[in-house]
């Protein structure tokens, strides 16, 4: 419109000279005080934008790492890791079966407290007191055969009886149907030697005085080199195991805030310090990745 104006294209019919001069800018001015007021006015304030919903931020997977370790070992492991009092575990091949090695000592103990301890006499505790002693802290064999020859002459199901009481489906100890069927008399999954460990630290299954015996030596065993090797700052109960091409080791790492259950096994036909790096590096990565941070 205002070009229009300018321009003197736009006129009224019937008006000429200077009166068509005056009416133009009577009609001008309006407009050109509008334009200025509207260049002079600040710009509304932009709409406050309203946040679309957020993803929730998704956990990485503390056992990533751990799987890729295993994948990548040279020969066949399993890991099963709980961090005691809550719901975290890591298990990576948890349920495939392995010799025992020295960790069913634990299974023998919890036999003998369980199912011969309460009926005999004080000298005969006292033996089994001190066989126990020696199977956790120095892994001593003969110790180990003498308990199980008792077991079998005194209560020939006691070993049955806690694979039953724990709901371990895949563990023997000593037996003739897990050397038919896997060539070893002594087999277990790393989650369910978790689960021997677990009922001796908790108490609930022996009661507190003969759990208080075991744990104590389980805490003081001549054996460093693997779950315990990077945990310089925590105390850790735990029990090893070794056949030849065979390495293992279950325990607890209690950092003061934290208790870390690991429970690792770990069979190759490399030399023995392959297998003993591979258990105590993966203990410690289990422990980053399960405790409060």
């Amino acid at each position: 419109m205002l070009l229009l104006f300018f321009s003197g294209r736009f006129s009224l019919r019937g008006l000429r000279g200077k009166g068509c001069v005056i009416i133009r800018w009577l009609f001008v001015l309006p407009l050109l005080a509008a334009l200025f007021l509207a260049a002079c006015s600040p710009a509304p304030p932009a709409p406050k934008s309203v946040p679309g919903p957020q993803a929730a931020d998704t956990p990485a997977d503390p056992g990533a790492g751990i799987r890729f370790g295993v994948e990548w070992f040279d020969g066949q492991a399993g890991v099963f890791a709980k961090k005691l009092g809550s719901r975290q575990t890591i298990a990576v091949n948890a349920d495939s079966v392995f010799p025992t090695a020295s960790t069913h000592k634990l299974v023998v103990a919890l036999a003998v407290y369980r199912y011969l301890y309460p009926e005999a006499a004080p000298a005969q505790r006292h033996e089994y007191d001190k066989a126990i002693k020696a199977m956790m802290v120095t892994s001593d064999n003969p110790a180990f055969y003498r308990l199980v020859d008792e077991i079998a002459a005194r209560k020939p199901d006691a070993l049955t009886k806690v694979l039953a009481d724990l709901r371990l489906t895949h563990t023997r100890i000593h037996s003739g149907e897990a050397f038919r069927r896997y060539g070893y008399h002594s087999v277990t999954t790393p989650r369910e030697m978790a689960a021997v460990f677990e009922a001796i630290y908790d108490e609930a299954y022996l009661g507190k005085e003969m759990s208080a015996i075991l744990k104590e030596e389980l805490a003081n065993t001549i054996f460093h080199e693997e779950i315990p090797r990077f945990m310089h700052k925590s105390k850790v109960l735990h029990k090893v195991g070794q056949l030849p091409g065979l390495l293992c080791d279950v325990g607890i790492v209690d950092d003061g805030r934290d208790r870390i259950l690991i429970s690792i096994f770990a069979a190759t036909r490399r030399a023995d310090p392959y297998a003993s790096n591979f258990i105590a590096h993966t203990s410690g990565d289990v422990y980053n990745a399960l405790r409060t941070k």
